[in-house]
């Protein structure tokens, strides 16, 4: 076996068990015990530009501020859900910490999922790279 490819491969696998670890984090444990409730869009502003021409453009970024009440306290911020077809007054699901309820967060969605995706393909490409025969 080649020092160099086992070297290379612990290091990518260390890299891809991070991923794999992270994607676990957002999709499972992010927001474990907080409490789903609705809260109303009150403004969407625009945080950067996109940017470059035809299809190498990036697109603007937004981020949607919204309001919650808990207890008869309503809580206002900015969300960390954003889709391009949000408008205000607009309602969205939002979690939130019973224990301090100004502490809130959104569905992973698709992002913990694609996160693990490219940790699980990755530990097997970093396997690979470790016994492939020279």
């Amino acid at each position: 076996m080649n020092p160099s490819k086992i070297f290379a491969g612990i290091f990518c696998l260390i890299i891809s068990l991070a991923f794999l670890g992270i994607g676990i984090w957002v999709q499972f444990y992010r927001n474990a015990g907080y409490v789903e409730t609705t809260a109303t869009i009150t403004s969407i502003q625009k945080v950067a530009e996109g940017s470059g021409t035809g299809k190498h453009r990036t697109h603007d970024a937004y981020v949607a501020y919204v309001e919650y009440e808990v207890d008869g306290t309503t809580y206002s911020g900015p969300s960390d859900i954003w889709e391009s077809g949000m408008r205000t007054g607009d309602y969205v699901t939002i979690y939130y910490n019973p224990d301090n309820p100004v502490e809130m967060g959104g569905d992973a969605g698709w992002l913990g999922w694609f996160t693990m995706g490219i940790g699980a393909v990755s530990v097997l490409a970093s396997f690979a790279i470790m016994f492939k025969k020279d």
